[in-house]
């Protein structure tokens, strides 16, 4: 370890590692079961309890050695990248061999789609339902049966995008456990990548524990196993490229591309990488663009007739319109709706609600075009916060994309929905108010999770106005 390392730090380190520790045993420990009484809901409580305390100490040692680093600046080197990322890959290994996914069971949909894509059935053409429907059923590979039972929305073809499919269907085994490791390490991959951004800008390699060290990514990826990491990954490569070398407009467009066909969200990001380049370079991004998702996409989508692409607008559509968990924006703007307009059906109130929200996705979108952050990793990390604060469903790993940005660009309102968002998961343990159990998340709920981050953000944009002159501006 560095001799040189000031006592405060090294507190701070030793607190950091020794809550991580907490997370990873509470992870180990953690089972919740189905929502289909109070006697589940209140041993889903038991069980969610103890890992969101061990977050939340953990989540307050990060803090405490965020303020260390920023107060000391500490130059670190090789021993300290190091000790970040061996940290960082035994509490994930650990928690990769303690046992099955709990908090989401998406990654069984993953080894479905992957099996039938490596066995030449399009995923885009295959409804789970169906399958379990048919009088005579025979698998049509190794471990589709044992699957099946296990999927979410069974009556819809799949929502995953072509370069998930094509990484699904590379895995060699129909394992989940198989699949949690492959999307663990490229969630080891980027953390070694935010360290090379971090050496490249002279910073200390500790910032990267800001990440690495996080419960949230640990119970996300390693517990769970969302792909989250794989899109995550080709962002922060991206960005490397792109804050570099912001000429080589083709190799972090194909990046960005390859990124936006896990999840579309990132596509603004090219946008802000060509502010201030010629036209030359947007045509040239937009061509390299199109090459690359018709390259990933069009072999799946486009076969017999469309008709895998017309599978996937059903589902998504359904998702759109229909799907909502924990949105910040979304939740109390439909009940303001549904109060003003009492007389319109539940669908008309849903989309006028959506897309209000739609609306102000655009405006910051505008906004960090004219006004955001000077860096690029800085209104990357504002734009995929607010796509998660704006979104009708905001489960808790659709943050890990803002979060991976903070060790490269610090901001305050992130860190803090870092904390809260996966409060969300109370939903495994909510009891609504005529004593039933079912998948829901109360109003007070709501409230202790969204107004510390709101709270933030109208704080630091006050500041931000108060001083519009300021050469380095707060960034929420």
């Amino acid at each position: 370890m560095p001799a040189n390392r000031s006592l405060p730090l090294s507190l701070a380190l030793g607190f950091a590692t020794l809550s991580l520790a907490a997370v990873v045993v509470t992870l180990c420990r953690l089972q919740v079961v189905p929502l289909t009484s109070i006697d589940a809901a209140a041993a889903n409580a038991r069980m969610l309890w103890p890992f969101w305390i061990a977050s939340g100490l953990c989540w307050a040692a990060l803090t405490g050695l965020w303020i260390v680093i920023r107060r000391e600046q500490p130059a670190g080197g090789r021993t300290s990248a190091m000790l970040v990322m061996g940290v960082a890959v035994a509490a994930r290994v650990i928690v990769l061999l303690a046992g099955a996914p709990t908090l989401s069971d998406d990654v069984y949909r993953y080894a479905f789609d992957g099996g039938n894509l490596a066995h030449g059935v399009n995923p885009y053409t295959v409804r789970p339902q169906d399958r379990l429907d048919d009088p005579a059923f025979v698998e049509r590979w190794p471990g589709e049966a044992d699957l099946l039972p296990r999927l979410n929305n069974p009556r819809m073809t799949t929502i995953y995008l072509p370069t998930s499919q094509w990484v699904f269907a590379a895995i060699p085994s129909g394992s989940t456990r198989v699949y949690r490791a492959v999307f663990t390490a490229f969630d080891v991959a980027m953390i070694a990548l935010i360290l090379v951004g971090l050496a490249r800008a002279g910073r200390s390699p500790w910032w990267a524990a800001l990440y690495a060290w996080h419960p949230l990514p640990l119970a996300e990826i390693a517990g769970s196993g969302h792909q989250e990491s794989l899109g995550v990954l080709l962002l922060v490569g991206m960005l490397l490229v792109a804050d570099r070398i912001p000429r080589r407009v083709w190799a972090w467009t194909g990046l960005l591309a390859a990124a936006a066909l896990v999840k579309p969200v990132v596509l603004p990001v090219a946008a802000f990488a060509l502010k201030g380049q010629r036209w030359r370079a947007w045509v040239l991004s937009l061509a390299v663009g199109a090459v690359v998702c018709t390259a990933l996409a069009a072999p799946l989508w486009f076969a017999d007739r469309g008709e895998p692409f017309g599978h996937l607008m059903e589902t998504a559509d359904r998702f759109r319109l229909k799907w909502a968990h924990f949105g910040s924006v979304y939740e109390p703007l439909l009940w303001s709706i549904q109060t003003a307009r009492p007389e319109w059906d539940n669908d008309r109130q849903e989309v006028l609600a959506r897309r209000i929200c739609t609306a102000f996705v655009a405006a910051v979108i505008a906004g960090l075009w004219w006004r955001g952050p000077p860096s690029l990793w800085g209104r990357t990390r504002l734009l995929l916060l607010a796509m998660v604060l704006l979104s009708p469903t905001a489960h808790p790993w659709y943050l890990l994309w803002a979060l991976a940005m903070v060790p490269m660009a610090p901001g305050a309102a992130t860190w803090i929905a870092s904390l809260t968002v996966s409060w969300g998961y109370v939903a495994w343990a909510h009891v609504a108010a005529d004593g039933t159990a079912g998948w829901g998340v109360s109003p007070r709920t709501m409230l202790w999770a969204y107004v510390p981050i709101y709270a933030m953000l109208g704080l630091l944009l006050y500041r931000r106005c108060k001083s519009p002159g300021s050469s380095t501006p707060s960034t929420p």
